[in-house]
């Protein structure tokens, strides 16, 4: 039986008329924003994860999480690493 084709574009549209699902989404959004501007600062300053994690008092392991998105921190560790920087 072959897969259904979906265009992820009609469903997100969609799901977006939902005022509860477009305030989540626009929340989570903003979080991947912040993430992308860290990632970018910490490029343009030409330090590494493991520096980075040393003067933020985290993990390297922390930031490669967050940089990966694999994981948001808490506002505390968040704090501290745009602190690092």
């Amino acid at each position: 039986m072959p897969f259904e084709r979906v265009n992820i574009k009609d469903i997100l549209e969609k799901e977006l008329t939902n005022k509860e699902v477009s305030a989540h989404f626009n929340q989570i959004k903003k979080e991947y924003e912040l993430i992308e501007q860290i990632v970018l600062v910490r490029k343009q300053l030409n330090i590494t994860q493991s520096e980075l994690a040393k003067k933020a008092h985290v993990s390297q392991q922390a930031i490669s999480r967050l940089e990966n998105e694999k994981h948001i921190p808490n506002m505390d560790t968040l704090l501290r690493i745009v602190d690092g920087l």
